[in-house]
């Protein structure tokens, strides 16, 4: 039996040897799942389709319906075959496999600004890089002129795939792109980290549907955009709600604790690690003023405060009340409660995931606008350098068993260790219990000699007052002296 390799196969060949050449053992485990998700996406359309069809059944019936009474008007014209035209996720599709090769290959991308629109400075360089990448793809040219020329005239209509999303953040991470002096600070911006790029995409996407009836799961620059500019209240509580319910049309009691504790678990992490702000803090103590700013840095501060002040005594009011009639909440009880809880507890917690990401596009913002000329430092950087790093220290689990760090075991070893101290105070107050209740009958006891020998004492004095007993006082006098001063000595001894 003969073996021919086909066409594909050997392409995946050649691309299994050029990872395996070219990059380090978890490198290659990560863009070989984002290759994989982007083949995914193609061979899957049909279930994807049947898995949204429930929630797009109105829209998919008015599209039918269209067609139905486009077949109408044009039933007595001839028609023409036509090829099927790519859809949406195709075009994605062939940008992220073009931005993977550059990522493969080591390259590097040169970007300039093709827009005239006032953008957050990490979307003007998303906006050029989808641009840049749609205009050197292999996806087909009409659809790609038509996509650029709308993106260009406005860039929040651009829209990415998960794979497409993954690619573009993990480029960012590479620092394989060249724009500005400001560019490098993007490899550890909050939307393009690796452990909350998902987060992101999972709260932030919606259902589109493009031409042949194609669904995808597509994030916006519409809503990222929402995100930082916060111009409507319900923006954060809508994200924070679809991020704790997964997208769910309602959030149940089991499922809030538990994304919950992520959540935590997730924050913590990013302020006991390196992160944009901090690492831009520890730079503006050492390099340049222009990295300096009081009022970016107290705010983080106060977020990271907040955060830290925040234990499990939280979750558990919190939770009482949300959930305090009922088991579930959909997004309008959701949004109502936070505002009770927010304003009765006084912890912004839940918001604090898009409040950071808020900041630090301020911050870049800043950097921008502060120019890159270098400058001596007359700043107070170094107090909220010190500031963070004791705040680091303070882990918010306060000693819970959910946290194994050395801070909250060290809390577990002195509350054991009170709680065996007050344990052994308990036991000797037990044993000596009896001994207690003998000696206060003792002490009754003596308190009655007491007083009887106070009354045979003035009694006694009494009687020698009398007259006749005062001339034969002598005779007792003495002998009477002699036995008290004999038992004072007694009771010395």
């Amino acid at each position: 039996m003969v073996l021919r390799t086909t066409p594909k196969s050997k392409q995946s060949g050649e691309m299994d040897l050029i990872i395996n050449l070219l990059m380090n053992p978890l490198q290659k485990i990560y863009l070989q799942a984002l290759i994989n998700q982007s083949h995914q996406e193609s061979s899957q359309q049909v279930k994807q389709e049947e898995y949204c069809q429930k929630e797009n059944v109105q829209y998919l019936q008015k599209q039918q319906l269209l067609q139905i009474i486009q077949q109408c008007q044009t039933q007595n014209q001839p028609t023409q075959q036509v090829s099927k035209p790519s859809t949406l996720i195709e075009v994605q599709n062939q940008v992220t496999s073009y931005f993977q090769q550059i990522i493969l290959q080591k390259q590097t991308i040169n970007l300039t600004n093709v827009l005239e629109v006032q953008l957050p400075y990490f979307m003007i360089i998303m906006s050029n890089l989808i641009i840049y990448g749609l205009e050197n793809c292999q996806a087909d040219k009409q659809i790609v002129a038509d996509l650029v020329a709308s993106y260009k005239d406005n860039p929040l209509k651009i829209s990415m795939s998960y794979s497409l999303f993954q690619t573009v953040a993990l480029l960012f991470r590479s620092e394989v792109i060249i724009y500005d002096q400001s560019t490098k600070y993007l490899a550890n911006f909050l939307l393009f980290r690796d452990d909350f790029c998902d987060i992101f995409f999972k709260a932030l996407y919606s259902y589109k549907i493009s031409q042949g009836q194609t669904v995808s799961q597509q994030i916006g620059f519409t809503q990222i955009h929402q995100m930082i500019k916060k111009q409507q209240d319900e923006v954060w509580t809508t994200f924070t709600f679809k991020m704790l319910s997964q997208q769910q049309q309602k959030l149940s009691k089991d499922q809030f604790l538990l994304q919950f504790n992520q959540y935590t678990q997730q924050l913590n992490n990013f302020f006991n690690k390196s992160n944009l702000i901090m690492d831009l803090v520890a730079q503006s103590v050492k390099q340049t003023a222009k990295l300096h700013n009081d009022q970016i840095f107290q705010e983080y501060l106060l977020i990271m405060g907040s955060f830290k002040a925040t234990t499990q005594d939280f979750l558990k009011r919190a939770t009482q009340l949300f959930f305090e009639e009922t088991q579930e909440l959909d997004l309008l009880q959701f949004s109502s409660n936070t505002i009770k809880v927010h304003k009765q507890m006084n912890s912004q917690i839940l918001f604090m995931l898009p409040m950071l990401l808020q900041l630090e596009s301020q911050y870049l913002e800043h950097i921008i606008k502060n120019g890159f000329s270098e400058m001596q430092l007359k700043n107070s950087s170094n107090y909220y350098l010190k500031m963070i790093e004791k705040l680091k220290n303070k882990c918010v689990y306060n000693g819970e068993e959910e946290c194994n760090c050395k801070k909250c075991q060290c809390i577990r070893r002195n509350r054991n260790s009170a709680k065996e101290s007050q344990k052994k105070k308990r036991e000797a107050l037990e044993k000596i219990g009896p001994l207690q209740d003998e000696f206060n009958k003792l002490q009754k006891k003596v308190k009655h000699l007491e007083t009887e020998n106070q009354y045979m004492t003035t009694l006694i004095l009494e009687v020698f007052k009398h007259p006749s007993v005062e001339k034969i006082a002598s005779q007792f006098l003495e002998p009477l002296a002699k036995i008290i001063a004999d038992s004072e000595s007694m009771e010395e001894c």
